[in-house]
């Protein structure tokens, strides 16, 4: 199974609960660019910890990286409602963008606004909560966030679906 993990957000709580390494060892791990950049650090036991996360994963293979182009994003941005624009960041936006171009990659994220982007690109079906993720991959971990459950992930896609069909009513 190829996985996409769509923001920085869950890479960084990944590794704070100590299981990216984990993970990066059963399934072929895909970021972007931009959201490479965006993880410096996480916070295991409340103590805040710095990572190289390019030397650590995509130097070492654990984690590849790809790019979206600007032609890629400006598909995915003209494909969207304008206000999406503003509620999305540029490693959401890069994510979201090579997911349309890539249609063979899942992915995982806890970003509302991008959970609810995914029924306006008919993306649904190609994302999975951390939860389900971790189930799926036999890495059940206790304290997870709400953000991280299968049922934050489907009240999200929920609104989002509500959102696409309110565009067409327009």
């Amino acid at each position: 199974m190829k996985l996409w993990l769509l923001d920085a957000d869950i890479l960084i709580d990944f590794l704070s609960l100590d299981i990216l390494d984990k993970l990066a060892k059963i399934h072929e791990i895909y970021a972007a660019s931009s959201v490479i950049e965006e993880v410096k650090y996480f916070k295991r036991s409340g103590k805040k910890c710095l990572v190289s996360f390019r030397e650590r994963y995509i130097q070492s293979g654990l984690i590849k990286e790809t790019s979206a182009t600007a032609e890629d994003a400006s598909t995915l941005l003209n494909k969207l409602p304008r206000i999406s624009h503003f509620t999305l960041h540029p490693g959401e936006i890069e994510s979201l963008a090579i997911m349309i171009r890539d249609n063979s990659l899942i992915f995982c994220t806890c970003d509302a606004a991008t959970l609810r982007t995914l029924p306006l690109l008919d993306l649904t079906e190609r994302g999975i909560s951390a939860e389900e993720l971790l189930k799926q991959s036999g890495l059940v971990k206790q304290g997870l966030q709400d953000r991280h459950t299968e049922n934050y992930f489907r009240t999200n896609i929920a609104i989002g679906r509500e959102q696409k069909i309110y565009q067409f009513e327009k």
